[in-house]
Formats: structure tokens, C-alpha cells, sequence
């Protein structure tokens, strides 16, 4: 089991950054839904320095960088999200790392306003959200995809 921690973004790890964010595979389920160009990557990153919102998630033992977990304001609505380097996936990272989060975050934040959408597809996304205990409050759509809203659950 790879130990994580939340951390904040730091600028060594824009390498990684870039790599996530160029990776179809992430972004599948994330913003346009296709890898970022590398100009596109390079304002993500640099805005997500200027203005951080999730937290990043790194290894424990040594700092390497791992993706992305938290809430963000997104056109006025608070989003739980998450987003991996795909060569992490499968490790329970995602669940783990959402579980440090929302400990952080609960203070902060009534959790039942948080918005928390897994897409029908999001097969891996759904899996997380079973080991998280959310549940499945209604299902719609977003950026045209179908799928489940769910309630966080702590």
C-alpha cells in the first residue's frame, strides 16, 4: 500500500502535473473530456498555483506528487473531486486520500451542500464512491453525460 498525504501544490511538481493533465486516460471524465494541449496544461497548472482549491495528494515517504482530491467552486456550486497520474490507479489512493480530505473539510463545510457527480461510465469513480459508502440521491446529467448524484457520507 502506498502511505499518501495531502499537501498543498507545490512548483516541483508541475513535470508531473503537465503529464496527468496531457493523459487521456485521466481526463476522460474531466473538464473538456480529452487530454490537455501543452498551453492548456501550463495555465491549469499555473492558475492552480494562484489559486488553489483541491488539495494535492503525494506519496508520504517521498513527496512525489499523485493527483488531486477535494472541493472546488465550480460555477457557484461546491465539487468533490478527484484525479490521479494513472500510473497510481488501482491502489486505493483515491479512497484514502478523499477519506484525509473530507476529515479536513468537514469542519469547514456542511458536506450535504457539496455536489458530487460519478458519470455512468466512471466505472472506477463509482467503485470509489461504494468503498466511501456515498449514496446515489438522484440521477441526471452533466456536460452531457449521464450519470448519479451522490451524498457524501462521513
Amino acid at each position: 500500500m502506498i502511505p499518501v498525504k495531502l499537501r498543498d501544490l507545490q512548483r516541483q511538481d508541475k513535470t508531473a502535473v503537465m503529464a496527468m493533465l496531457q493523459d487521456s486516460r485521466v481526463m476522460r471524465f474531466l473538464g473538456p473530456r480529452r487530454a490537455l494541449t501543452e498551453d492548456e496544461a501550463d495555465s491549469w497548472f499555473e492558475n492552480a498555483l494562484d489559486n488553489p482549491s483541491r488539495f494535492a495528494i503525494a506519496q508520504s515517504d517521498t513527496d512525489e506528487f499523485i493527483g488531486f482530491c477535494g472541493i472546488k467552486e465550480i460555477e457557484g456550486v461546491l465539487d468533490f473531486g478527484y484525479f490521479i497520474r494513472s500510473e497510481f490507479w488501482g491502489n486505493g489512493i483515491v479512497v484514502r486520500a478523499s477519506r484525509l480530505a473530507l476529515e479536513r473539510l468537514s469542519a469547514e463545510i456542511d458536506t450535504e451542500s457539496v455536489q458530487v457527480f460519478i458519470a455512468d461510465d466512471n466505472v472506477a469513480s463509482k467503485r470509489v464512491a461504494q468503498k466511501l459508502g456515498w449514496q446515489v440521491t438522484h440521477n441526471g446529467t452533466k456536460d452531457g453525460e449521464y450519470g448519479g448524484y451522490y451524498r457524501i457520507v462521513l
